[in-house]
């Protein structure tokens, strides 16, 4: 398991990589949140929330094909720490902690 810490405008969130599924997690989303393979149930919960969460937070986890591409063919939870990493750092998170368990 590989665990990465990132803050983005003074939020701190995790994202935790576990044989090929990726978790996220925040203050606000105390229970993990499956974001690869998609989870099917947290988009619920943020149609059910009565926008206490912005409905464009959703768009945050959403993949391209070339990214679903990219993460089909990691082949390591390192390859796909990476991937996290560089995605990541292009919605101008900065990387924090990296964990290995």
């Amino acid at each position: 398991m590989i665990r990465l810490v990132f803050t983005i405008n003074r939020e701190i969130f995790k994202i935790e990589i576990r044989e090929k599924e990726i978790w996220y997690f925040d203050r606000i989303w105390k229970k993990q949140i499956r974001l690869i393979p998609k989870d099917e149930e947290f988009i619920k919960k943020i149609r059910l929330s009565r926008n206490k969460i912005p409905s464009n937070f959703t768009d945050l986890f959403n993949l391209t094909a070339e990214e679903q591409k990219e993460w089909e063919g990691a082949k390591t939870e390192e390859d796909l720490a990476e991937i996290c990493i560089k995605d990541i750092r292009k919605k101008g998170a900065k990387l924090l902690k990296r964990e290995k368990e």
